[in-house]
């Protein structure tokens, strides 16, 4: 009795669980949108400037720093901004932490298979592209689904043909077309999302 009385209570949890996520979901795109353009328009002027040291024969090293100072000084920027942006956000989502959490995991395991990985010698340079493909395949897929947003999800299947595309065909034009799926699967959703998030906020106030 004790037992079904128990598994009844966990049952209504985690179906106030679901419901919460589903309520929260509209508000965390309002969360989330900045992100994309943010973190995709560092990454593509990084990935084309390492194709121009490419191109000058720039060494290894140099290459390599340019990656480090770039990414640890737009995390430590992100950072900054966040906190400013939390003193004025008065809604916090549980959706919201989901999506954080998610992007912010997603953001580690690539910074390890970026720099640890390619230190290490595990695989060529090259191939971290249909490596983080593969990361940001998944993300945008679960980041779809927590927000209810069916084309998010969708742009899954872009990153992963990308990434079997990069891993057969690899090469210096990898950074070209790495770049142009930051472009295009992350910038401009940002941008809608972004826009969507604006005009959502505005009907609130309203």
């Amino acid at each position: 009795m004790n037992e079904t009385i128990s598994n009844i209570s966990k049952a209504e949890e985690e179906i106030s669980v679901i419901k919460k996520i589903m309520e929260d979901s509209k508000k965390a795109i309002v969360d989330n949108g900045w992100h994309y353009i943010y973190w995709g328009s560092i990454v593509t002027a990084a990935l084309v400037t390492n194709y121009i040291m490419v191109l000058q024969n720039v060494s290894v090293n140099s290459q390599g720093m340019l990656w480090f100072i770039s990414m640890t000084g737009a995390a430590i920027l992100e950072g900054i901004l966040e906190k400013r942006r939390e003193k004025h956000t008065k809604v916090k989502t549980f959706a919201g932490k989901l999506l954080n959490t998610l992007w912010s995991g997603s953001g580690i395991c690539m910074f390890i298979l970026g720099f640890a990985g390619t230190l290490s010698g595990a695989y060529n340079a090259i191939m971290i592209f249909p490596l983080i493909s593969i990361i940001l395949g998944m993300a945008y897929l679960i980041s779809g689904i927590i927000q209810n947003v069916k084309w998010l999800s969708a742009l899954c299947a872009f990153w992963w043909s990308g990434a079997v595309f990069l891993l057969l065909f690899p090469g210096i034009h990898s950074m070209l077309i790495f770049a142009a799926m930051i472009m295009c699967f992350q910038i401009i959703p940002g941008v809608v999302m972004f826009t969507r998030s604006k005009r959502e906020l505005k009907l609130l106030a309203a």
